[in-house]
């Protein structure tokens, strides 16, 4: 037998030594199990510190090691909370969601239903941009609402909504004055029109839409009247002397 081959024998053997330092030596030192609650409260500890990458490692490794007991609850929460302050939003909705999906009746799901809607919200984009994460909000504060009316969370939520509508509201009066500009008054008309009938409470857009819906209109029936004159021009020169 070689020493190469040997050489490999004996640092095997020592790796499955549990007991010897040698092997831990070769091999490495395993991270050791430590309770739940220990390492719960260390990832606290960098939770608080703003130490957000530190206290994710940790609350995975609760969940991973002790799947079913109290600790890992919490830490599933503020493992979606870490990634939220991290302005990693996709990844704190799924952790939201799983939470949500895997602990239907727990405390904590208006809590993660309110978060998966600030989620969305906070990748909301301008109003002359596309709209998808703000409706996503809506719903998600919507079904809030619906599910849990009387929970802490629903003045906050409520603020929320109020400003995805408003948002909503202005894109589409946007979009008209777009329509406006560009003499595409039948078109601006339908816009101004959503503005009305879907967004009341915007009462200074209101005004607006009604006034451009009345000079839309105008502008429709003037583009009509130059070709209803030269036609009668044309009916004189045909008619016989």
């Amino acid at each position: 037998m070689s020493t190469i081959i040997r050489i490999l024998l004996v640092m095997a053997v020592l790796a499955l030594a549990g007991g010897c330092e040698k092997g831990k030596w070769w091999f490495g030192k395993k991270d050791p199990d430590r309770p739940p609650d220990v390492m719960t409260k260390e990832g606290m500890t960098h939770f608080k510190k703003k130490n957000y990458d530190d206290a994710i490692e940790t609350f995975e490794k609760v969940k991973d090691r002790y799947p079913y007991s109290e600790e890992a609850l919490l830490a599933q929460i503020k493992l979606a909370d870490a990634y939220f302050y991290k302005k990693k939003f996709d990844e704190a909705l799924g952790a939201y969601k799983e939470f949500e999906k895997l602990h239907p009746t727990n405390k904590a799901v208006p809590y993660c239903v309110f978060r998966q809607g600030l989620c969305y919200y906070r990748q909301r984009s301008t109003i002359d941009r596309d709209q998808t994460y703000t409706i996503k909000a809506l719903e998600e504060f919507k079904r809030l609402k619906q599910k849990f009316p009387d929970c802490e969370y629903i003045p906050k939520a409520e603020g929320y909504m109020a400003q995805c509508r408003r948002d909503l509201g202005e894109q589409e009066f946007y979009v008209a004055e777009f329509y406006y500009r560009t003499k595409r008054y039948q078109a601006a008309i339908d816009r101004y029109q959503i503005v009305l009938q879907d967004y009341p409470e915007m009462a200074d857009k209101q005004a607006q839409s009604r006034s451009r819906i009345e000079e839309c209109q105008r502008l429709l029936e003037a583009e009509k009247q130059p070709e209803g004159f030269l036609s009668k021009i044309y009916h004189l020169f045909d008619a016989r002397w």
